[in-house]
């Protein structure tokens, strides 16, 4: 985790490191094609210190909230954010709309009572 840590301060990442109690990667592979709802082969999930949810691209380091007091946090310029649409995939089966977020925001609140 330390050297982790090093590699995101030196990135001005490590708000995540240090505040989410676990982080876990999820991958197309394991969810599932249709379920999938990135644009990324993987995203990392994190839940952070008052329950925040976060997504987080492996490749960039950059977390895309989940939830509301994620989505505030943002808001405020507490974590460096974008938006989750930034890498939601659009639903095929409903046009107009993105696709389902709620098996990965489940998957996240997991992490919260560990």
């Amino acid at each position: 985790m330390k050297k982790w840590c090093t590699i995101l301060l030196l990135t001005g990442f490590c708000h995540s490191a240090l505040a989410a109690s676990q982080i876990v990667t999820v991958s197309r592979f394991e969810i599932g094609k249709d379920k999938w709802a990135f644009n990324r082969e993987e995203v990392m999930l994190s839940c952070e210190k008052g329950g925040a949810l976060f997504a987080i691209n492996p490749s960039t380091l950059l977390e895309y909230p989940l939830n509301d007091k994620a989505e505030a946090m943002m808001k405020a310029g507490q974590v460096q954010a974008k938006p989750i649409s930034v890498i939601q995939l659009d639903d095929p089966a409903n046009p107009g709309q993105k696709k389902d977020l709620q098996p990965f925001i489940e998957r996240a609140q997991r992490l919260c009572v560990k």
